[in-house]
Parts: structure tokens; sequence; C-alpha cells
């Protein structure tokens, strides 16, 4: 979603931006994520994540890791337990490294 950034709104409940089709506003949820990916069918599956830009520093970087790990969680309970998809966690915290060992540390013990 980095290309989409600047047409997108990420919020707690997940990214708003518009149709490319006909402008009209559109919801990506966590929920409506891994919904579609289920329906798809791919072997693996990826949570949907606040994505910043790699150079990204400071306070907005904490916030998407926080967030996503809030996501993860959201995944994890829409995510049907009949099918073999692997859901994979995303790490996040961009450059910062402490940033990422929570990040890692909360999806590990998901």
């Amino acid at each position: 979603m980095v290309s989409l950034l600047e047409l997108s709104n990420v919020t707690e409940e997940g990214v708003h931006f518009q149709s490319p089709y006909n402008a009209s506003p559109m919801l990506l949820s966590p929920e409506a994520s891994i919904s579609i990916q289920n329906i798809i069918g791919g072997d693996i599956i990826m949570q949907l994540d606040d994505v910043v830009h790699s150079l990204t520093v400071g306070e907005r970087v904490e916030k998407a890791m926080k967030r996503s790990c809030r996501w993860l969680d959201r995944c994890e309970k829409a995510h049907s337990s009949e099918t073999r998809q692997s859901l994979f966690g995303i790490v996040q915290g961009g450059l910062d490294p402490h940033l990422r060992k929570e990040s890692i540390k909360v999806w590990s013990l998901e």
C-alpha cells in the first residue's frame, strides 16, 4: 500500500481510499483483507498492516507498528480455520531496531 499512501487514509478501522473504478469511498479492514485472501485461496496470506515509507522515523513509525500489531489480532480472528492457508505477520518498526524487536515479540507470541 506504500504506492497508495497519498490516496488513502489509515485509521484504526482500516485503510480508507477511493475506488479506482468509480471513485466511491472504500474501506479495507483487516477482516476484509483476510476474507478476500481466503476467497482467493493462496497458500500464504498476509495480515493487513499500517505501512509507512521505509525512511520514516519517530512517532509515526511507532504508531504504525502498534496499529499493525492490533490488526494482526483482528486478522487472526477473521482467518478461517477451515483453510490450509498460513497467515503471516509482518514485522514493522521501520529502520528502528527497538521497534522491530517489539513487533517481532508481539507477533511471535500469537
